[in-house]
């Protein structure tokens, strides 16, 4: 089956989910706008990168020089929440909420249309 779907399909999945994740994340930002003491909290996408990057290795990586970014633990899919130290701004909040959503729309289609592929595909082998 991997020679229908590949390595698209899941990678695509992946980034529906870290959008998903990040739209809630963003509407709590903006829900506790006026909560006291209240930090905007952002997901950590340099190690989730860095996670979906070696979930497929299949060489052994090794650090050459000290300042080489270690590979991460591939063992989870969780995300990482990190709180940005800032006050909540609803202009650069609702910035992130836009582009998230545009994000989202756009690895949707590209889901759709490798989906609709597939299935001109399959019609036109039968």
């Amino acid at each position: 089956m991997d020679f229908l779907f590949g390595k698209t399909i899941p990678m695509l999945s992946s980034v529906l989910s870290y959008r998903s994740e990040r739209q809630k994340l963003i509407s709590g930002n903006v829900t506790n706008i006026d909560t006291e003491g209240y930090q905007p909290r952002e997901l950590s996408f340099k190690n989730r990168l860095l996670e979906a990057m070696a979930k497929d290795q299949t060489v052994q990586v090794v650090r050459t020089h000290g300042k080489h970014l270690p590979m991460p633990d591939p063992s989870g899919n969780t995300y990482k929440v990190e709180a940005s130290g800032e006050k909540v701004s609803l202009d650069k909040e609702m910035t992130n909420l836009a582009e998230n959503h545009l994000m989202y729309n756009v690895t949707a289609d590209i889901l759709a249309r490798k989906f609709k592929s597939i299935s001109i595909f399959l019609k036109d082998v039968r």
